[in-house]
This record gives structure tokens, C-alpha cells and sequence, in this order.
């Protein structure tokens, strides 16, 4: 099974900064693994526009489309920053999924978080399978880093800890629908659009960081 993933991808990834002493995580290369500040703020401002419009006006159609243009307009600014196509149209079409699924014929305003669990549990699914097969996704992108190819998984000691590593991304994946999904099925809106930006890129972000700690030692630090 080999890895198609190249060592600056992989770096990306797991949020590391590559120089010449070698790979280190820091602030910078944090915050580019989680979107940038563009990609922050994309994340977290529609969901706060939805939640503070919905909850002033109760007009559903007013909270979706409020929040629609202000993704549509990030997408806009981060395509004429070069962003790649398909990156574009993708993210265009989620904004596109998000405003149909509340606005729909027995839609309710909690469903505008649905894509959200939808990803979720596609990479809940995806970690999860690597494991299974034993090619625990991390493992794969620090095979990639050391220029192992596949080698990586014949030392048992980085073999278990890219299982751990990849342990921590599902535990933080599982944890968003624990804690979102009985908050969507009460139509909590203003609590599930708080608890969609604490546990969105903060979380995430602390799980790079402790897949550093555990993985730090098996990166090479020269490249």
C-alpha cells in the first residue's frame, strides 16, 4: 500500500516547519496546517454569523444566506490568492450543501451543522480503517518524512506510536459528534454553534501538537 504522499505534504499535515536543522513544530507552521488565518476565520465566523442572525431574528433564511456570502466571499478571497480550483469548488459546493439542507422541505435550522458531522465521520471512518488494515494514517505521513516507504512499519516501536497517533485524531473526531450531536438532536443551536467553534481548530490543533510529542523522536530531523 504506498503512501502517494510527498515529505512537504506530509510536513503540512502534521503541521511541521522544515528548515535547515531539520523539521520542529512551531506557531507558524501550526497555524498553516489549520487553514491560516483566512482558513481560521472561515471556519469560525459563518457558524457565529448563523448562530447570532438565527438567534436575533429567528429568520432562517436570513441566518443561512448571511453566512453563505460571508464563505462564499473567503472562498473568493483565497482563489485570488492562488488557491487551487478544485480546492475552491469544492469548499463552494459544501457552502452550497449547508444552506440547502436547513432550508429544505423539513429542514430545521440545526440541520445547517450537518455537513459538519457528515465530515466527521468520514474521517472517524478513514482513520479508523487504517488501523484496522495496521497502515495507520500518521504512520504512512511519517514514512513519508523519513524517506521509509513502506519501511516504517516494520519498527514495532514507530508502528505503535502512529497507531496512538492516529488514535488521537479519531478520539478528536469522535469527541465533535459526542458532544455536538445531542446538542443538534435538542436543536441547541446557539450552544452547538460555540461548541462547533471551541472543538473546531483549537482541538485540532492540540492534536498535532500531541502527535508531535509522541512522534518527534522517529522523525528524522534532518532532510
Amino acid at each position: 500500500m504506498p503512501s502517494g504522499v510527498d515529505k512537504a505534504a506530509a510536513a503540512r499535515r502534521l503541521g511541521l516547519h522544515e528548515s535547515e536543522s531539520g523539521l520542529s513544530l512551531n506557531k507558524r507552521s501550526l497555524l498553516a496546517s489549520v487553514g491560516g488565518v483566512l482558513g481560521i476565520l472561515e471556519s469560525i465566523v459563518p457558524t457565529l454569523v448563523f448562530v447570532v442572525v438565527y438567534s436575533a431574528t429567528l429568520n432562517l433564511v436570513l441566518a443561512v444566506a448571511s453566512a453563505g456570502a460571508l464563505s462564499l466571499v473567503s472562498i473568493s478571497i483565497q482563489l485570488v490568492r492562488k488557491k487551487p480550483v478544485v480546492q475552491a469548488i469544492a469548499g463552494a459546493i459544501g457552502v452550497a450543501i449547508a444552506a440547502f439542507l436547513p432550508l429544505r422541505e423539513g429542514g430545521k435550522p440545526a440541520d445547517y451543522f450537518l455537513t459538519g458531522f457528515l465530515w466527521n465521520a468520514v474521517y472517524i471512518f478513514a482513520l479508523t480503517l487504517s488501523v484496522i488494515v495496521r497502515w495507520p494514517l500518521i504512520g504512512v505521513l511519517v514514512g513519508a518524512l523519513n524517506g521509509m516507504g513502506a519501511g516504517w512499519r516494520k519498527q514495532k516501536s514507530l508502528y505503535r506510536k502512529a497507531q496512538l497517533a492516529t488514535a488521537i485524531f479519531i478520539s478528536v473526531f469522535s469527541l465533535r459528534l459526542l458532544v455536538q450531536v445531542p446538542l443538534y438532536l435538542n436543536d441547541q443551536i446557539a450552544l452547538l454553534g460555540v461548541m462547533r467553534v471551541a472543538m473546531g481548530v483549537p482541538l485540532y490543533a492540540i492534536a498535532i501538537w500531541f502527535s508531535w510529542l509522541l512522534l518527534r523522536g522517529s522523525i528524522s530531523t534532518r532532510q
